[in-house]
């Protein structure tokens, strides 16, 4: 992680932001999900998700540019804006949390890599995401 970059747990006024890295993310990963999908599910995430976890933001300047969403050592929510990919900023948002368990949805081969690089295996799948709507989910462990 470069050390201009500030790490510090989330707050409430941080939620839009949060947000905005989650779905610019998002539609960089998840090309199986529509459009519709992904704008239907911003209310969702920005008011009951991230509220219900422990968030660890990482700022550039004073903008959020990756964070990770946690309960105890299992990981809700590991999002990095796009043109800050590959520079560690997910591996040490894994460290923070002490990351252990993870669901991906079966189409986020970025998302897939990313974990399996970092030690993380399959057990088990669901046809489903927590939503109930028809995206497949890998939990992995490590």
């Amino acid at each position: 992680m470069h050390p201009a970059h500030a790490v510090r747990e989330a707050r409430e006024g941080d939620l839009d932001a949060l947000t905005d890295v989650w779905e610019r993310a998002a539609r960089s990963s998840h090309a199986f999900m529509g459009d519709e999908e992904i704008a239907g599910m911003r209310p969702f995430i920005r008011d009951a998700y991230l509220p219900s976890m422990d968030v660890w933001l990482v700022e550039d300047g004073n903008a959020a540019i990756a964070f990770v969403g946690a309960r105890d050592s299992h990981v809700e929510l590991l999002y990095v804006d796009p043109p800050f990919h590959g520079r560690g900023l997910g591996t040490y948002l894994l460290a923070r949390v002490g990351a252990t368990s993870v669901e991906v949805y079966e189409g986020n081969d970025t998302g897939l890599g990313f974990y399996r690089s970092q030690g993380f295996v399959a057990v088990r799948r669901r046809d489903r995401d927590a939503a109930g709507r028809p995206f497949p989910m890998v939990v992995l462990e490590r």
